[in-house]
């Protein structure tokens, strides 16, 4: 049955609304231009709020490529005295220097939550979402899938990777195919002798001629009549 066959007393009509209070806010009425105003205006400070913090955010990062800036200029510096001639400057000291500039721009980043990170030696398990494989080596020197070389380091934000390592990984050769083994041919069968041919059949018509009596040493065989 359809909502137009249903009867008129069962329909929903304006007699069965009632009316109700308007609520009250610590004694006051609320008009609708009130809560309106009032929603309004907890937005807009939540957006506020939004803003300050972008500012902030935005004002750490200049601080910190502004450090960047001057180490990498204090890194330049490091790299033309690297330049000079030996006897100029101390192989270790001259490392000891730029190992020196490297750890503070790394601090720096730290510090802004961005970390650098190496995956050289790590599984490929242990990488496979935060580095991408540009070529694979097969050696010996494997005994399973690591990162056998890192061409570029990954990057991550507060945990987050934001830039993903380019390595080249490393497997094992794989073990050699076993050649299939030849199968035997059956050994060849020897064949059947040809049967011996029976001897022709004789006429029993035909009386065969017995062979003559040896004569005795000493007497004359007797003579035949032809």
């Amino acid at each position: 049955m359809s909502s137009s066959d249903e009867p008129d007393a069962v329909r929903p009509g304006w007699e069965n609304f009632a009316e109700r209070p308007v609520p009250e806010v610590h004694g006051a009425t609320t008009a609708p231009e009130a809560e309106l105003a009032g929603v309004l205006q907890r937005r807009h400070e939540e957006l506020a709020a939004a803003r300050g913090a972008s500012a902030s955010a935005a004002t750490r990062v200049h601080a910190t490529l502004f450090e960047l800036a001057m180490l990498i200029g204090t890194l330049e510096q490091q790299v033309n005295r690297a330049g000079e001639p030996r006897e100029a400057v101390d192989e270790k000291l001259r490392h000891r220097e730029l190992k020196n500039v490297k750890d503070r721009m790394l601090d720096v980043l730290r510090g802004a939550g961005v970390e650098v990170r190496d995956p050289k030696g790590l599984a490929a398990d242990e990488v496979l979402d935060w580095a991408d494989p540009v070529h694979w080596l097969q050696s010996p020197e494997f005994d399973a899938e690591v990162v056998a070389e890192t061409n570029e380091y990954a990057v991550f934000h507060d945990g987050a990777v934001v830039r993903f390592a380019q390595v080249v990984m490393g497997a094992p050769v794989p073990a050699p195919v076993p050649a299939p083994v030849p199968t035997h041919a059956p050994a060849p069968q020897p064949e059947p002798e040809p049967e011996p041919e029976a001897p022709p059949e004789t006429d029993p018509r035909v009386r065969k001629p017995e062979p003559d009596a040896e004569t005795p040493p000493g007497q004359t065989p007797a003579p035949t009549d032809t």
